[in-house]
């Protein structure tokens, strides 16, 4: 898969590595090529074949889906054309309308999208006339895994490298990944992107406002995605639809993997 990637870079030399992320994501897998997608990056590649699909590979010491990390890769990748970039704006703006926040599209997607995905699933399924938590926890387990909370994870740190460093490679960036500490990738996360706080021990000490700032940005995604960019945001439909307790429950699911992934030994995969 590297060398699939090193070789795609070199036929391309005058494309950032930026550019290259945003393209790959058409080796990925066919349902990860959608208009929510195409709305962040400007565009949206046919899905040409699956080069990065079907493997799991090791980094940080962490079970990876590489198209899942692939594809939360190029999630981080806005701003590939004027249309992205006004994208951008209209979502920031549209979260503070509804949260009171403004939120850029990054953090629409990947580990926040996987979070939302068992509520979507959950109301398409079942309705909003009732919750049945035992049964919105299995859906969280299988569309919000530990997997796939790694895969977004190890994906914002080299996403972090490539904007910080953006001579490297993508391939050299995955594998400098390689060597990085995981519980501190995931401490880097909490506070970049929920303003944690977090002790020497990795409890998060402000756990309260970053529960509540996971539970805000789960919210704007549903609703930007499902009435947003369907058009029914006149209707409310979604919005009437979306039960608090589900929101609350895929929050505490997210936090507590977060959590755990900061006091977990290195190595530990139990």
């Amino acid at each position: 898969m590297l060398q699939f990637i090193d070789d795609y870079q070199q036929q391309r030399p005058r494309q950032s590595s930026i550019q290259i992320v945003r393209s790959l994501r058409a080796y990925t897998r066919a349902s990860y090529a959608n208009r929510f997608w195409e709305m962040v990056a400007g565009s949206n590649p046919d899905f040409i074949s699956g080069e990065l699909d079907n493997q799991s590979v090791v980094l940080m010491e962490q079970s990876i889906d590489f198209a899942h990390f692939m594809a939360a890769l190029s999630d981080q990748t806005w701003g590939g054309n004027l249309k992205s970039t006004l994208t951008d704006g209209f979502l920031w703006v549209t979260s503070k309308v509804f949260t009171g926040r403004g939120y850029d599209s990054r953090e629409y997607t990947a580990a926040i999208g996987d979070t939302a995905q068992p509520i979507e699933v959950y109301l398409d399924k079942q309705g909003a006339a009732n919750y049945q938590p035992e049964l919105f926890n299995d859906l969280l387990n299988k569309f919000a895994s530990e997997q796939d909370y790694a895969s977004d994870l190890v994906a914002f740190a080299v996403g972090r490298l490539l904007y910080e460093t953006p001579d490297l490679s993508v391939k050299a960036a995955i594998l400098e990944a390689r060597w990085l500490n995981y519980a501190n990738t995931v401490r880097r996360y909490l506070v970049d992107m929920f303003g944690a706080r977090v002790s020497p021990e990795g409890m998060i000490i402000n756990g309260s406002e970053v529960r509540s700032r996971i539970s805000e940005r789960i919210r704007a995604y549903l609703l930007i995605k499902r009435d947003v960019i369907k058009g029914s945001i006149f209707n409310r439909t979604y919005r009437q639809r979306i039960r608090p307790a589900l929101i609350e429950h895929a929050t505490d699911h997210f936090i507590h993997y977060l959590q755990q992934a900061l006091v977990k030994p290195q190595g530990s995969n139990n």
